[in-house]
């Protein structure tokens, strides 16, 4: 998932010429179903603010090359309930080595088109971690090793998030199951408990909140080494494979490891670390905002910007990337 903010910040534009415009900020992975979040930007007041709102109207339409369209529908779910845009989501998934054409289109704001390509399977054949500390901090160092497709220019993308998980608790009446946590199901069960068979138990369900964990390397060929000092944490580690195309490498990466389990206003949670190959445009785009957030306290608000997307006529990203991803529980799940 792209995990971009919304929030409102400083235009780069002349007052009016973001308002109604789409902003489409995706990532496509293969294997994973397609979701597509849209938003319109709004300019508030005079002062280059920009706001974002919801699009519930748009035609939201994925293709292959010469294959059938993918209809991706307003997802109106309350996982998605907190999301800052609306999300547009399609049971299909995505292949690798192929390129897509992003197509939405609003009564009210216009349409925008975008393109991508999936890059080729991550081919890891060693993967460990083990605990230990970063200048004094406590971390998990994760280390992979993949090959390199000799063919194609790729670049790799390492990150770690806290997915936060929702507890439920069930039970079973007369071949049914209900939720406790519900007032209809809390009544019920005050009317059957202690009948045979109805007994309470816990279940967990993921949800759509999700929290960076900040990431360290020592790694002099990652493009990190451009933006800051490698002591510094980054939300991503980013490598292109200039100098091991078409060959093995090993990259270590260091998670923190502060939010691994739940602090005591957060619900328990599952962390992911994740290792990416990225389109071009994906690539850059979120390189973009590495520099971005590195260059806030040096520079003046007025000469910090967006980064530049792929979305034509409109803003953002349309992005692919092929993953593969590692799932660690820390939190007891009670």
């Amino acid at each position: 998932m792209l995990l971009l903010v919304f929030s409102c910040k400083k235009s780069p534009y002349p007052a009016g010429l973001v308002q109604n415009e789409l902003v489409v900020l995706a990532e496509i992975t293969a294997g994973q179903p397609l979701k597509i979040p849209v938003s319109k930007s709004i300019q508030v007041g005079n002062g280059g603010i920009i706001s974002f709102d919801k699009v519930t109207t748009a035609n939201v339409i994925v293709s292959p090359p010469g294959g059938t369209p993918i209809t991706c529908l307003l997802n109106s779910s309350s996982f998605y309930a907190g999301d800052p845009a609306s999300v547009y989501t399609s049971r299909h998934a995505p292949a690798y080595n192929t390129r897509y054409r992003l197509q939405v289109q609003d009564p009210v704001s216009g349409t925008v088109t975008a393109e991508t390509t999936i890059p080729s399977r991550v081919r890891i054949f060693g993967f460990d971690t083990s605990s230990t500390f970063r200048g004094g901090l406590p971390v998990l160092a994760v280390r992979v090793s993949f090959n390199d497709p000799p063919d194609s220019v790729n670049q790799y993308v390492f990150e770690a998030l806290k997915q936060l998980m929702r507890v439920r608790h069930l039970f079973t009446y007369q071949g049914k199951t209900y939720n406790y946590d519900t007032p209809k199901g809390y009544t019920l069960y005050q009317m059957i408990q202690g009948q045979p068979g109805v007994s309470l138990r816990r279940d967990t369900v993921a949800t759509d909140t999700l929290l960076r964990l900040m990431v360290y390397t020592g790694d002099k060929n990652t493009d990190n080494a451009k933006v800051s000092t490698l002591d510094s944490p980054f939300e991503r580690i980013f490598l292109p494979d200039r100098v091991f195309n078409g060959r093995a490498y090993t990259e270590t990466f260091y998670v923190d490891k502060t939010y691994f389990t739940a602090a005591s206003n957060q619900g328990p949670g599952r962390v992911l670390l994740m290792v990416k190959s990225a389109s071009p445009e994906l690539y850059n785009y979120l390189f973009w905002y590495e520099q971005y957030k590195s260059s806030i306290e040096s520079l003046p608000p007025d000469q910090l910007y967006s980064p530049p997307g792929n979305i034509k006529n409109g803003l953002g990203i349309f992005g692919g990337s092929s993953m593969r991803r590692w799932v660690y529980y820390f939190d007891p799940l009670y």
